[in-house]
Protein backbone atom coordinates (compact mmCIF):
# COMPACT_ATOMS: atom_id res chain seq x y z
CA UNK A 1 0.00 0.00 0.00
CA UNK A 2 1.38 3.40 -1.00
CA UNK A 3 0.16 5.83 1.68
CA UNK A 4 2.22 8.90 0.84
CA UNK A 5 4.70 10.25 -1.71
CA UNK A 6 7.29 12.99 -1.39
CA UNK A 7 9.00 14.21 -4.53
CA UNK A 8 9.16 16.80 -7.29
CA UNK A 9 6.16 17.94 -9.29
CA UNK A 10 6.91 17.13 -12.94
CA UNK A 11 3.56 17.81 -14.57
CA UNK A 12 0.07 19.01 -13.71
CA UNK A 13 -2.94 18.74 -16.03
CA UNK A 14 -6.08 20.23 -14.44
CA UNK A 15 -8.23 19.07 -17.37
CA UNK A 16 -7.61 15.42 -16.45
CA UNK A 17 -6.85 16.08 -12.76
CA UNK A 18 -3.56 14.21 -13.17
CA UNK A 19 -0.25 15.15 -11.57
CA UNK A 20 3.13 13.51 -12.17
CA UNK A 21 5.39 13.22 -9.14
CA UNK A 22 9.05 12.20 -9.43
CA UNK A 23 10.17 10.24 -6.38
CA UNK A 24 13.75 8.88 -6.20
CA UNK A 25 13.97 8.50 -9.96
CA UNK A 26 10.49 6.97 -10.33
CA UNK A 27 7.57 8.89 -11.81
CA UNK A 28 4.09 8.40 -10.30
CA UNK A 29 0.81 9.41 -11.94
CA UNK A 30 -1.56 10.67 -9.26
CA UNK A 31 -5.22 11.61 -9.63
CA UNK A 32 -6.11 14.77 -7.71
CA UNK A 33 -9.72 15.47 -6.59
CA UNK A 34 -11.22 18.68 -7.96
CA UNK A 35 -11.49 20.33 -4.53
CA UNK A 36 -7.67 20.21 -4.25
CA UNK A 37 -6.94 21.81 -7.64
CA UNK A 38 -6.51 25.31 -6.21
CA UNK A 39 -3.99 24.05 -3.68
CA UNK A 40 -1.98 22.14 -6.27
CA UNK A 41 -1.97 25.07 -8.67
CA UNK A 42 -0.14 27.11 -6.04
CA UNK A 43 2.87 24.92 -6.79
CA UNK A 44 5.20 25.28 -9.76
CA UNK A 45 6.79 22.56 -11.84
CA UNK A 46 9.92 21.24 -10.06
CA UNK A 47 8.53 22.22 -6.63
CA UNK A 48 8.86 19.69 -3.84
CA UNK A 49 5.51 18.20 -2.95
CA UNK A 50 4.09 15.73 -0.43
CA UNK A 51 0.88 13.85 -1.12
CA UNK A 52 -1.07 11.47 1.07
CA UNK A 53 -2.21 8.78 -1.29
CA UNK A 54 -4.76 6.01 -1.66
CA UNK A 55 -3.68 3.11 -3.87
CA UNK A 56 -6.40 1.13 -5.62
CA UNK A 57 -6.31 -1.94 -7.83
CA UNK A 58 -8.92 -4.65 -8.27
CA UNK A 59 -10.19 -7.22 -10.77
CA UNK A 60 -12.65 -4.65 -12.13
CA UNK A 61 -9.98 -1.92 -12.06
CA UNK A 62 -6.77 -3.82 -12.98
CA UNK A 63 -4.81 -0.67 -13.84
CA UNK A 64 -3.34 0.70 -10.57
CA UNK A 65 -4.84 4.00 -9.48
CA UNK A 66 -3.19 6.49 -7.13
CA UNK A 67 -5.30 9.25 -5.62
CA UNK A 68 -3.56 12.13 -3.84
CA UNK A 69 -4.56 14.46 -1.02
CA UNK A 70 -2.98 17.41 0.74
CA UNK A 71 -3.83 16.22 4.25
CA UNK A 72 -3.93 12.83 5.90
CA UNK A 73 -7.41 13.58 7.26
CA UNK A 74 -8.69 13.97 3.69
CA UNK A 75 -7.33 10.54 2.87
CA UNK A 76 -9.06 9.10 5.93
CA UNK A 77 -12.35 10.65 4.80
CA UNK A 78 -11.88 9.14 1.34
CA UNK A 79 -11.44 5.66 2.81
CA UNK A 80 -14.72 6.00 4.69
CA UNK A 81 -16.47 7.44 1.63
CA UNK A 82 -15.59 4.51 -0.63
CA UNK A 83 -16.95 2.06 1.94
CA UNK A 84 -20.43 3.25 1.02
CA UNK A 85 -22.14 0.77 -1.33
CA UNK A 86 -22.00 1.93 -4.97
CA UNK A 87 -19.29 4.52 -4.21
CA UNK A 88 -16.01 3.15 -5.52
CA UNK A 89 -12.69 5.03 -5.73
CA UNK A 90 -13.28 6.30 -9.27
CA UNK A 91 -16.75 7.65 -8.54
CA UNK A 92 -15.59 9.04 -5.19
CA UNK A 93 -12.68 11.03 -6.60
CA UNK A 94 -14.93 12.54 -9.28
CA UNK A 95 -17.53 13.44 -6.65
CA UNK A 96 -15.13 15.36 -4.43
CA UNK A 97 -15.69 18.79 -5.94
CA UNK A 98 -16.21 20.41 -2.51
CA UNK A 99 -13.85 20.41 0.50
CA UNK A 100 -13.95 17.29 2.65
CA UNK A 101 -15.06 19.28 5.71
CA UNK A 102 -18.05 20.69 3.82
CA UNK A 103 -19.17 17.27 2.57
CA UNK A 104 -18.74 15.82 6.05
CA UNK A 105 -20.93 18.59 7.50
CA UNK A 106 -23.63 17.79 4.95
CA UNK A 107 -23.56 14.15 6.01
CA UNK A 108 -23.68 14.97 9.72
CA UNK A 109 -26.59 17.37 9.10
CA UNK A 110 -28.30 14.69 6.94
CA UNK A 111 -28.52 17.20 4.11
CA UNK A 112 -29.20 14.85 1.20
CA UNK A 113 -30.05 17.73 -1.14
CA UNK A 114 -26.61 19.26 -0.65
CA UNK A 115 -24.96 15.90 -1.31
CA UNK A 116 -26.78 15.70 -4.63
CA UNK A 117 -24.65 18.64 -5.82
CA UNK A 118 -21.74 16.22 -6.09
CA UNK A 119 -21.19 14.71 -9.56
CA UNK A 120 -22.58 11.18 -9.80
CA UNK A 121 -24.41 11.37 -6.46
CA UNK A 122 -28.15 11.11 -7.01
CA UNK A 123 -31.00 11.06 -4.54
CA UNK A 124 -30.82 7.38 -3.66
CA UNK A 125 -27.04 7.35 -3.28
CA UNK A 126 -27.06 10.51 -1.17
CA UNK A 127 -29.50 8.80 1.20
CA UNK A 128 -27.24 5.75 1.32
CA UNK A 129 -24.23 7.94 2.12
CA UNK A 130 -26.05 9.55 5.05
CA UNK A 131 -27.30 6.18 6.33
CA UNK A 132 -23.80 4.68 6.16
CA UNK A 133 -21.67 7.59 7.38
CA UNK A 134 -23.85 9.73 9.66
CA UNK A 135 -22.19 9.95 13.06
CA UNK A 136 -18.83 8.80 11.67
CA UNK A 137 -17.58 12.10 10.22
CA UNK A 138 -17.76 14.43 13.20
CA UNK A 139 -14.02 15.08 13.26
CA UNK A 140 -13.84 15.61 9.50
CA UNK A 141 -16.79 18.04 9.74
CA UNK A 142 -14.78 20.18 12.13
CA UNK A 143 -11.65 20.37 9.97
CA UNK A 144 -10.56 23.77 8.70
CA UNK A 145 -10.43 24.09 4.92
CA UNK A 146 -7.28 26.20 4.76
CA UNK A 147 -4.96 24.79 7.41
CA UNK A 148 -3.81 21.33 8.34
CA UNK A 149 -5.13 20.39 11.78
CA UNK A 150 -2.86 18.53 14.14
CA UNK A 151 -3.93 15.08 15.29
CA UNK A 152 -4.21 16.49 18.84
CA UNK A 153 -6.53 19.29 17.69
CA UNK A 154 -8.66 16.90 15.66
CA UNK A 155 -8.99 14.51 18.59
CA UNK A 156 -9.85 17.34 20.98
CA UNK A 157 -12.58 18.65 18.70
CA UNK A 158 -14.00 15.14 18.39
CA UNK A 159 -14.21 14.80 22.19
CA UNK A 160 -15.78 18.25 22.53
CA UNK A 161 -18.36 17.39 19.87
CA UNK A 162 -19.36 14.12 21.53
CA UNK A 163 -19.53 15.66 25.02
CA UNK A 164 -21.70 18.53 23.76
CA UNK A 165 -24.07 16.17 21.95
CA UNK A 166 -24.39 13.98 25.06
CA UNK A 167 -25.12 17.05 27.20
CA UNK A 168 -27.87 18.25 24.88
CA UNK A 169 -29.43 14.79 24.77
CA UNK A 170 -29.51 14.87 28.58
CA UNK A 171 -31.45 18.13 28.23
CA UNK A 172 -34.11 16.29 26.18
CA UNK A 173 -32.88 17.25 22.70
CA UNK A 174 -33.08 14.46 20.14
CA UNK A 175 -29.79 12.93 18.98
CA UNK A 176 -30.24 14.34 15.48
CA UNK A 177 -31.12 17.83 16.73
CA UNK A 178 -28.19 17.81 19.16
CA UNK A 179 -25.72 16.88 16.42
CA UNK A 180 -27.07 19.57 14.10
CA UNK A 181 -26.89 22.26 16.80
CA UNK A 182 -23.32 21.37 17.78
CA UNK A 183 -22.16 21.10 14.18
CA UNK A 184 -23.65 24.51 13.32
CA UNK A 185 -22.13 26.19 16.38
CA UNK A 186 -18.65 24.72 15.91
CA UNK A 187 -18.73 25.66 12.27
CA UNK A 188 -19.58 29.26 13.21
CA UNK A 189 -16.99 29.37 16.02
CA UNK A 190 -14.28 26.75 15.29
CA UNK A 191 -11.97 28.14 17.99
CA UNK A 192 -14.21 27.28 20.94
CA UNK A 193 -12.58 24.64 23.16
CA UNK A 194 -14.55 24.78 26.44
CA UNK A 195 -17.65 22.58 26.75
CA UNK A 196 -19.52 25.00 29.03
CA UNK A 197 -18.90 27.91 26.65
CA UNK A 198 -20.12 25.87 23.69
CA UNK A 199 -23.29 24.70 25.47
CA UNK A 200 -24.11 28.17 26.79
CA UNK A 201 -23.80 29.64 23.31
CA UNK A 202 -26.05 26.94 21.83
CA UNK A 203 -28.71 27.34 24.53
CA UNK A 204 -28.68 31.13 24.21
CA UNK A 205 -29.45 30.76 20.51
CA UNK A 206 -32.50 28.66 21.40
CA UNK A 207 -34.05 31.37 23.60
CA UNK A 208 -36.75 33.29 21.67
CA UNK A 209 -35.84 36.90 21.07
Amino acid sequence: MIVSLSGMLERWDPATSVAWLAVAGVGYEVLIPVFAHDWLEQHKIDDDLRLYTYYHVSERQPAPLLIGFQYEQERQFFRKFIDVPDVGPVKAVRALTHPVSEIARWVEAEDVKALQQLPGIGQRLSQTIVAKLHGKLTQEAMLGDSAAPSSERTAAVGVLFRDAVDALIALQYSHREAEQLVTTKLRADPDVRVLETLLLSILEDQVPA
